[in-house]
């Protein structure tokens, strides 16, 4: 497994992962488990979506309750909810490596419910963020490999506590493969990343022994929505902004090439 390094710092770490469960109060309950027959093949997914403006995660354990969850943000849709998804367990059916990292956006349109959740079972599969909206009869999306500079904009500045590190090897064939998750808070270790409007950012580290030190550094959105800075861990870059609103941040950027072989590395921050 590659190796990583936090800046100045050497944080200990162990897999984990922590996910909280939250519902919505509506008609339909996104916690809902599917009805006997239905496909319960296993596939581990944790979704963090929005209907308006309220956020939740849930996580899921076979594609019979993605299925009934994607049932549920459709009706949500059609109710008149803008609803956004994105799974923050990095999918293992990424597709080839040479088509990774296509940033344009995708639509669809129909007026049939099965046709649209397909479209957003195949947004999945590709690592994007998925809005969907109902009007006239009519689901409508728009899927994003990285967020629109506007949603940036509007929910970047402030502070974040940076939670964890997905690091996933590819295959040949750009396929995803386990890997590993860092904790930097593990064993007392922790860090935070302060976003300015003025477009600079500090980074404070509070290491393990009791120690602490602040970095500072300048901060840009690329022309295609990337998120920039030399403090992002790493060695810094630009990274894809998969999803950013006001409680969570997610970032994730391919490693091609490397003398341990190809990566995907995904960061997860919270709102402080």
């Amino acid at each position: 497994m590659k190796k990583i390094e936090f800046m100045k710092t050497t944080l200990r770490f162990t897999v984990l992962m922590t996910v909280l469960v939250l519902a919505f109060v509506a008609c339909d309950d996104p916690n809902k488990k599917p009805a006997p027959g239905v496909d319960n093949t296993p596939k581990e997914r944790v979704i963090v979506y929005k209907v308006g403006q309220n956020e939740s995660r849930q996580s899921l354990a076979t594609e019979g309750e993605w299925d009934a969850l994607l049932d549920v943000l459709c009706n949500q849709a059609k109710q008149g909810s803008e609803v956004t998804f994105y799974n923050m367990k990095p999918s293992i059916y990424h597709p080839n490596k040479l088509s990774y990292g296509t940033k344009a956006s995708k639509t669809f349109s129909t007026s049939n419910q099965d046709e649209m959740k397909s479209w957003m079972k195949e947004m999945e599969k590709e690592g994007r963020t998925v809005v969907v909206t109902y009007s006239n009869g009519t689901w409508n999306g728009v899927a994003y490999a990285s967020a629109p500079p506007a949603a940036t904009m509007a929910n970047i500045v402030g502070e974040w506590h940076f939670s964890r590190l997905v690091i996933k090897p590819m295959d040949a064939d750009g396929q995803l493969q386990e890997g590993e998750t860092l904790i930097p808070d593990f064993n007392g270790g922790s860090m935070f990343y302060n976003f300015y409007e003025d477009g600079t950012m500090s980074l404070t580290v509070n290491n393990i022994d009791g120690t602490s030190y602040t970095d500072n550094s300048t901060w840009s959105l690329s022309d295609d929505g990337k998120l920039c800075s030399e403090l992002l861990p790493n060695g810094g870059g630009c990274w894809d902004i998969n999803w950013i609103s006001a409680n969570t941040l997610v970032l994730s950027r391919p490693d091609f090439g490397t003398e341990d072989g190809d990566f995907l590395y995904q960061l997860e921050f919270d709102r402080q």
